[in-house]
């Protein structure tokens, strides 16, 4: 093992988060541009080239490993990434940050590649609020992704919510209840 990895404040680096790709396919309105301009492909890692910083980084002492983006799961072969990750020696936890509009598909998935826990975003349980705050997206889809992560057999899932005054402030305890009542 080489050296482990000591932040500027003395801190041992136990825990990275890896974004996969900067697409999305929301365009939150506290997040991106309507038009957004993407890098080009060819300025964004491979996926070969992230797993050999992951592995690089567990070998000085990384042990939880979150995968974001963007949306990660825009992203052509992330479960075969996760897969890969979660195979390498002295990693414990690999985690993903997704806004769920595609979880319905990838949850089985996911939790086969070994992903421990994940992290959905979930700003409204109004559709036409939430459709508002995405532009694109469909509170339906999440929802269906949340039901497919428990049925997969994902635990201690957290919920992300960006709270904008006159926005969705006013839905900060459905939320909580949501979560509560979904065991999230």
């Amino acid at each position: 093992m080489t050296a482990a990895l000591v932040d500027n404040f003395g801190r041992e680096v136990t825990y990275v988060r890896i974004s996969v790709t900067d697409r999305c396919d929301f365009r939150c309105v506290y997040c991106m541009s309507e038009d957004m301009t993407f890098l080009p492909k060819s300025e964004i890692l491979s996926l070969e080239e992230i797993e050999v910083i992951a592995r690089n980084l567990v070998a000085c002492g990384v042990r939880k490993i979150r995968l974001t983006g963007g949306e990660p799961l825009v992203r052509p072969g992330v479960v075969g990434l996760a897969e890969r990750l979660k195979a390498l020696p002295g990693l414990r936890e690999l985690c993903m940050t997704t806004n769920g509009g595609r979880l319905e598909e990838f949850a089985e998935p996911l939790k086969a590649a070994g992903v421990d826990r994940l992290n959905i975003s979930l700003d409204s349980l109004d559709p036409e609020r939430f459709r508002e705050l995405t532009r694109i997206g469909k509170l339906e889809r999440v929802l269906a992704g949340i039901d497919a992560a428990q049925r997969a057999g994902f635990q201690h899932t957290k919920l992300n919510a960006v709270v904008l005054k006159g926005r969705n402030a006013d839905e900060v305890i459905p939320l909580v209840r949501f979560a509560v009542e979904n065991g999230l």
